[in-house]
């Protein structure tokens, strides 16, 4: 019996991805990935039970890494701070699974990811309510507020993906524009700081 090859694997995965990516989950077959991949259809089964697997194994990863960011826990430090902290470690995160997580975005319909930007909304809802509003005047620390921050947070940064970024930099800097903008905290002029410009 012939053993699996590593980069038989990693072809099924990467013709998988741009396959999903391209035309979504629902419209590809294993066949059209095995075509892709220049294998046969059934060889792809030595690897994978089928097409939900392969997609689970595209899209575990970016999910952890996502989810690793949301729970880690900030540094003490200022709203602008927390910001700050949790752009550069998002920006890196999107920028290594980029295609994943626009697959994730917008090409799993019919799988059990289908309600994932749900789910993800309301994880950094949760956490916004936790850690970001207090530091907002009583009045606006409502869950209704949280929820906002997290769909409109989730799909800025899943529309600064499709917009394709260059590097890390102009995504991190965006991504901390945006949230700042978002929250109402703003950077202080460098020449209000008596600093060179």
């Amino acid at each position: 019996m012939q053993k699996p090859k590593e980069e038989i694997r990693q072809a099924i995965l990467s013709a998988a991805e741009e396959e999903f990516l391209q035309i979504g989950y629902r419209s590809c077959s294993v066949r059209s990935i095995a075509a892709r991949a220049g294998i046969s259809p059934g060889n792809i089964y030595a690897y994978f039970s089928g097409k939900e697997e392969i997609l689970d194994c595209i899209l575990r990863p970016a999910l952890d890494g996502i989810r690793g960011v949301m729970e880690s826990p900030f540094t003490d430090g200022s709203p602008g701070e927390m910001v700050r902290q949790v752009t550069g470690r998002l920006a890196e995160v999107f920028l290594r699974f980029r295609k994943p997580c626009l697959i994730l975005a917008t090409r799993v319909e019919g799988t059990p990811y289908e309600s994932i930007k749900e789910q993800l909304g309301r994880e950094i809802a949760a956490r916004a309510y936790r850690e970001l509003l207090p530091s907002f005047p009583q009045e606006s620390r409502t869950r209704l507020l949280a929820e906002m921050m997290g769909d409109a947070f989730l799909y800025g940064m899943l529309r600064l993906l499709q917009l394709k970024p260059e590097d890390e930099g102009q995504m991190r800097r965006a991504l901390e524009s945006f949230l700042e903008l978002m929250c109402g905290i703003l950077r202080q002029d460098p020449m209000e700081k008596g600093e060179a410009v």
